[in-house]
């Protein structure tokens, strides 16, 4: 019977798909525009002048409407925090969580919504509307991109920004280079977005097949060939493929039970020609090891520093770049949190078989739990192991994190720096955060005039004195 089960749900979701708009461009954009919102909502910006404070900055971003329920699809950057120690980008120190999230549909109707969840390696995120809808909203169901091509039209249906009210803006362009690693995307070439990234972009046929992503430009330094090229403003187009499969299961954010992406826990480097000639290397390409991270999976596989891993489950990797690097970790976080990898890898002259357990990332800092001290002006975090990691410190350190500091507060006058591990106070040793706030709250309690922080940094320990009157 499961067979006919199955085909019954097939043709009962295909009764819920809106038929393909015409071939011609008034059609298309008719069709996609009830389709698209704006998205406002208030990034929250922690006071340097006082701790446990903050003041809001409304933002702007172009919505995707993927399901008549009020699912919507933005871009992932309106979640600034790293979700774990592999995610990309991440908040600044005086970042918060955004709040107060609100959906515009095109008929000006506005609805209150509540953020769901991101995903980092397609970012992309979702946000909920949270209020009855009257009725089932129209939405976008997007195709495959397996016939799109270099030199093939599309259309980019977007917002302009407040100062033209934003109003949508309709754009046909051609599709200048397709790059296949180490995810496949497009190219547009001299595109300037119109309001944000996650605009909705829709073949010649009237498929919606992807969304822009935003540019980002490296400000490092460069010869003046190098900036020549940097300058010249690629759109990047990001494949319905990236994403489909989180609109049917979206991502969603519970910090007590967030699981990270699959995580191997090893520093790499490229096997180049010249280090496949040195150490005379039977494959052409691969991951040099250069550092394995204490209690991770590659440790505890018998990974080691030095080894090189030529193959993942029968796949060669043919890297020879650093810049290649990129597609191993792409071909990582996509395989499931728990996944058993085997990996053929060249250890001194010989090649040898090993068998690894992936597990989820560890969250990251952005994700610990926190205590904010305004009467002092801190605010410190469980230790997380991505803090550990960076500075080199073993896994079993006791203390907490300062996550931020006032300035001009008694423990920004004191001393006190972001990045300092707290582990005595009051000559009282610091186990995490909850042994922390209960001698604080207890030393508060009695109105010192001092308290004495014994702190740790990446290089040394030292004593600080902070004025509390």
């Amino acid at each position: 019977m499961r067979p006919i089960t199955a085909f019954v749900l097939f043709v009962l979701t295909l009764g819920t798909v809106a038929p393909l708009p015409g071939n011609d461009a008034k059609s298309i954009f008719n069709h996609f525009r009830p389709r698209i919102c704006l998205v406002s909502y208030y990034q929250n910006i922690a006071s340097q002048s006082r701790i446990g404070s903050f003041f809001k900055v409304k933002q702007y971003r172009i919505g995707i409407i993927v399901n008549d329920r009020g699912l919507i699809m933005v871009s992932s950057d309106v979640y600034p925090l790293s979700l774990d120690i592999i995610s990309s980008g991440g908040a600044s120190f005086f970042s918060g969580e955004p709040t107060d999230f609100k959906v515009k549909l095109h008929n000006g109707k506005e609805y209150a919504a509540e953020f769901i969840g991101k995903d980092d390696m397609a970012r992309v995120a979702f946000i909920q509307i949270s209020e009855k809808l009257p009725e089932p909203l129209p939405y976008v169901d997007f195709a495959s991109t397996d016939s799109l091509a270099i030199g093939d039209t599309i259309y980019l249906l977007e917002l302009l920004g407040k100062r033209y009210d934003f109003q949508p803006i309709f754009t046909p362009l051609i599709i200048n280079a397709v790059i296949p690693q180490p995810k496949k995307k497009y190219l547009v070439n001299n595109y300037i977005p119109a309001l944000s990234s996650c605009g909705l972009v829709i073949d010649a046929q009237g498929r919606a097949v992807g969304i822009t992503l935003k540019n980002q430009m490296d400000v490092g330094f460069h010869t003046p060939s190098e900036f020549e090229e940097l300058r010249k403003d690629y759109l990047e187009i990001a494949p319905s493929e990236w994403f489909q499969k989180l609109i049917e299961t979206p991502p969603v954010l519970v910090k007590s039970v967030h699981r990270g992406k699959a995580w191997m826990g090893i520093r790499m480097q490229a096997l180049t020609p010249e280090l496949k000639a040195y150490w005379n290397v039977p494959a052409e390409g691969g991951v040099v090891l250069n550092r394995i991270y204490p209690d991770s999976p590659a440790e505890r596989a018998g990974l080691k520093i030095g080894d090189i891993i030529l193959e993942i489950d029968g796949k060669a990797l043919d890297i020879q770049r650093d810049e290649d690097l990129d597609r191993f970790q792409a071909l990582v976080r996509q395989l499931p949190h728990d996944a058993t990898v085997s990996l053929k890898i060249f250890r001194k002259g010989k090649v040898i078989q090993k068998s690894l357990q992936l597990e989820a990332a560890p969250p990251a800092i952005d994700l610990a739990a926190n205590y904010q001290i305004p009467q002092i002006g801190i605010e410190v975090r469980e230790l997380t192991r991505d803090v550990l990691y960076e500075n080199d410190l073993p896994l079993d350190l006791e203390g907490v994190y300062v996550y931020r500091v006032d300035r001009a507060s008694p423990a920004g006058l004191g001393g006190l720096e972001i990045g300092d591990i707290i582990l005595q106070v009051n000559y009282q040793k610091v186990k995490n955060l909850q042994s922390f706030r209960k001698l604080i709250d207890g030393i508060l309690a009695e109105n010192p005039k001092k308290i004495v922080f014994f702190v740790r940094d990446q290089k040394k320990t030292r004593f600080v004195f902070v004025d509390v009157h």
